[in-house]
């Protein structure tokens, strides 16, 4: 038995933790919690893009494919624990899903060509945690491996066009740039063509995958999953055709200085693009679909990346993940008779692609300078909201820095710093200097003691009576041999001249 089938029996059997363990569901909602600030989830994603004031292949590399799915990666390598726990299954999923629409919404109208791209990777990772949270690990894996190059190929593509444009990064400043940078056109258009899902493109495979494990998951609310992953679907199409069709197509909007300058990068630049637009092209085949396989007549092994991963992603994990153990065999069945619905959802996955292509082309393919927004245009209110992304940053300022104050208080870390400092001016401060003072109050009380009473009448004043008293004694007894001999001479003298005399 491989070592995680046998962990996953060994847990599941051993009586110690049972499905729905609250110990377990409270390990895995905070392993949760720091994948979220790892991987951008909400609420913690708000650091991703402003990570992307980086440069190009930094983001490129760290943001787009490795770092940010470490939250991935170690909530599916944690699968075992998780699927023990369906409450936190759930909240992965539910995280997941509306981070997805949450991030893709704000997408819509950003105007910084990397900005747009990092609000498309905080939806991407949400569609791999809802892929998660519905127990098709593999499916969010996949998905991390093909997400890998073509949002590579779409961060050095912007790095790329922002070195043709003398480093502008506003879209509203680009424009008729296709001919100009052709390389890089035509490799950004084919990483677009993946990531809304349009096949044979890789991103495809994956986010088909993902969208159908939601549906064939059992419970109407995971109907409800299918419906938000399908939605962002439809505006990962449109915001990121909007950034083809901005930077591409229309009217060229630059300065006169900056359009004399536009260049097609050097080849030390462009060959990456080249390899990563072909491995966004071919490595969804990795993950071919069984259903598709059967509808063109291939029998056998097709998802080579789900039988790769067989050992990780035990079959033995579909009956953790199951509130009741009976659902697998339902489940089961149910996938043999749904193939049908699963080509129409298929249909309707690429229709989305399809419909986000067509509205972002009708919209921006002829933008010149004046052009307007076109939801700016139809509710500005929304417009305005999607523009400042929903105020979260604002929210964050008010009351986790303090950057802004609300009134005459200043909440956050500034505040409490304000709140810190005059805390130690007024209290710490002042309690040591009131110390301080009373310390030298009685020093200086202390000292005059000391020196007048102690020093001056208690030690001083004896011996100054004392040397007083005794003058009159030390006239007489000066310890001198001359002295006394000179005393005892007078003596003598006057003892004879009163003799003589009397």
């Amino acid at each position: 038995m491989p070592p995680r089938r046998l962990l996953s029996s060994t847990i599941a059997h051993s009586g110690r933790f049972a499905i729905g363990d609250p110990i377990i569901t409270a390990a895995t909602l905070l392993l949760f919690v720091g994948a979220c600030g790892k991987s951008a989830q909400l609420p913690l994603y708000v650091w991703l893009p402003d990570a992307m004031e980086g440069p190009t292949p930094v983001s490129a590399l760290i943001h787009a494919a490795t770092m940010v799915t470490a939250g991935v990666y170690m909530v599916a390598r944690s699968n075992a624990l998780f699927v023990l726990a369906p409450t936190s299954m759930k909240t992965v999923a539910i995280v997941g899903a509306l981070t997805a629409i949450f991030a893709a919404s704000i997408g819509l109208v950003q105007n910084d060509i990397k900005r747009v791209l990092a609000y498309s990777t905080v939806s991407q990772l949400g569609y791999m945690f809802l892929a998660l949270g519905v127990g098709a690990f593999a499916a969010g894996v996949f998905h991390v491996f093909t997400h890998a190059f073509f949002k590579a190929l779409l961060f050095l593509g912007a790095g790329s066009v922002i070195h043709s444009m003398s480093g502008e990064q506003d879209m509203r400043n680009m424009g008729d740039l296709g001919h100009r940078i052709p390389t890089t056109y035509r490799t950004m258009l084919v990483a677009t063509l993946a990531i809304a899902g349009i096949p044979p493109f890789a991103g495809f495979f994956s986010k088909d995958e993902i969208l159908w494990q939601a549906w064939t998951s059992e419970g109407v609310a995971y109907h409800l999953l299918w419906y938000i992953g399908y939605a962002t679907a439809l505006m990962t199409a449109f915001y990121m055709f909007r950034l083809i069709c901005l930077t591409f197509y229309g009217k060229p909007r630059m300065s006169h200085e900056v359009e004399h300058h536009i260049h097609e990068s050097p080849a030390s630049m462009t060959m990456p693009l080249v390899v990563l637009a072909v491995m966004s092209v071919f490595a969804g085949f990795l993950g071919f679909p069984k259903s598709l396989a059967r509808l063109v007549g291939i029998h056998g092994q097709t998802n080579t990346f789900e039988a790769y991963l067989e050992p990780v992603f035990s079959k033995e994990a579909q009956v953790f993940k199951a509130e009741e153990p009976g659902q697998l065999a339902a489940g089961t069945k149910e996938e043999e008779k749904t193939s049908g619905t699963e080509y129409g959802l298929m249909l309707l996955s690429v229709a989305a692609a399809g419909i986000g292509w067509v509205m972002a082309s009708r919209a921006y393919s002829n933008s010149d300078k004046d052009y307007r927004e076109p939801i700016a245009v139809a509710a500005p209110p929304i417009y305005t909201t999607l523009l400042h992304k929903y105020y979260v940053d604002e929210a964050y300022d008010y009351v986790f820095t303090g950057r802004r104050k609300l009134g005459s208080a200043r909440l956050g870390v500034l505040g409490l710093g304000e709140g810190s400092a005059w805390f130690d001016t007024n209290i710490v401060d002042g309690a040591v200097n009131a110390a301080g003072w009373l310390t030298r109050l009685t020093a200086t009380i202390s000292s005059w003691w000391d020196k007048w009473i102690i020093d001056g009448i208690g030690v001083n004043g004896p011996a100054i009576l004392a040397r007083v008293l005794s003058y009159p004694a030390r006239m007489f007894e000066w310890g001198l041999v001359q002295w006394y001999a000179l005393v005892m001479t007078a003596g003598l003298v006057g003892f004879v001249f009163y003799y003589v005399y009397h």
